[in-house]
């Protein structure tokens, strides 16, 4: 009976460790899992380190984001696409030293499908000329793509992201891709942050 309390007690901390996840982004593709003690080990890299630190630190408080905002479908068959059922939110901070610190909620999504995450910018506005690669056709228009997320057995995806940024501000749209066919099927339009 004892092992079988352990069990549940460990498959407890399991399924609340994954709906708690943060993630510290440097570069694309380059990320780790982040809490306020892991990663233990700190990067060679002055100004990584000292954006593991302030995240960490802000990681080991009940954040306070200053603003919410909800994701919505784009204006199908003009771009994008509709997922019945898909729907998010995503709160961050205004301001934050060395990045995009970000809480990411998505539900009505596929089970175990992936998805996309992108920061998309506008040649005309702030932030994009600070963001890393050029859209394929658009080459002045640029986009990150900075995590590629998988939903969870219910369909529901729940993260925080510390995107490493140049600082500056930034005026972007957030943008939820299906991995099948890279089309945009939930977003936010136009909005700001700055990094310092």
């Amino acid at each position: 009976m004892k092992n079988l309390l352990a069990l549940i007690i460990l498959f407890a901390a399991a399924v609340h460790l994954v709906a708690q996840s943060s993630f510290i982004v440097y570069a694309k593709g380059d990320y780790s899992l982040v809490t306020a003690t892991v990663p233990a080990a700190k990067p060679t890299d002055a100004a990584r380190a000292a954006f593991l630190a302030d995240v960490q630190a802000e990681l080991a408080k009940s954040p306070a984001y200053e603003t919410r905002m909800v994701l919505t479908a784009p204006p199908a068959p003009n771009w994008g696409k509709v997922i019945e059922g898909a729907r998010g939110e995503f709160q961050f901070h205004d301001t934050f030293q060395g990045g995009f610190v970000v809480h990411l909620k998505l539900e009505g999504l596929t089970a175990g499908h992936t998805y996309r995450l992108c920061l998309n910018g506008n040649p005309k506005l702030e932030g994009n000329d600070r963001l890393a690669d050029p859209v394929k056709g658009l080459p002045e228009e640029r986009y990150l793509d900075f995590f590629t997320a998988t939903a969870d057995a219910a369909g529901r995806y729940d993260a925080t992201f510390a995107i490493a940024l140049a600082a500056g501000p930034y005026d972007v749209r957030l943008y939820i891709k299906d991995t099948t066919d890279h089309t945009i099927f939930l977003y936010h339009d136009y909005f700001r942050f700055t990094v310092e």
